[in-house]
């Protein structure tokens, strides 16, 4: 059976959005209080909630790339990658917005760099890539 392009362009984002989760996950699961921080600093929740979602993001964020990655249950681990994105691109884009001077906390605890212009570039770029990912998947399966 002769593979379409579209299907390499959706294993190859595949790797890459379940790489890159993957790799987001693991500072914050290794330091949990430090991203409990990063989440309060948005300023969205309170800190008993920045403390809930500290602990089960970063998990989420891996289950999914590893869903992703290995191709089981496609179509709920593009959703919630989606998902994701988006939570991501409005979190980043109302703390830019409202002149937070916080880091990202994307992939690391601490270190980044604060959020600039290029920092929602890259987020909608990520989001725009994970609603195509769900599009191709969605459109395979039907």
């Amino acid at each position: 059976m002769k593979r379409s392009s579209l299907y390499y362009l959706e294993w190859i984002l595949r790797l890459i959005f379940g790489v890159t989760l993957i790799y987001a996950s693991i500072d914050k699961i290794i330091h949990p209080h430090q991203f409990a921080t990063t989440v309060e600093n948005y300023q969205l929740v309170g800190p008993y909630l920045s403390r809930l979602i500290a602990v089960w993001l970063p998990y989420l964020e891996l289950l999914t790339g590893l869903l992703l990655i290995v191709g089981i249950w496609l179509e709920a681990s593009a959703l919630t990658n989606m998902l994701l994105m988006t939570i991501f691109l409005i979190a980043v884009s109302q703390a830019y917005l409202r002149g937070l001077d916080i880091h990202c906390g994307c992939f690391s605890t601490e270190g980044e760099s604060n959020i600039t212009p290029l920092k929602l570039l890259y987020n909608l770029f990520l989001f725009s890539g994970s609603v195509f990912l769900f599009y191709l998947i969605r459109k395979r399966a039907k």
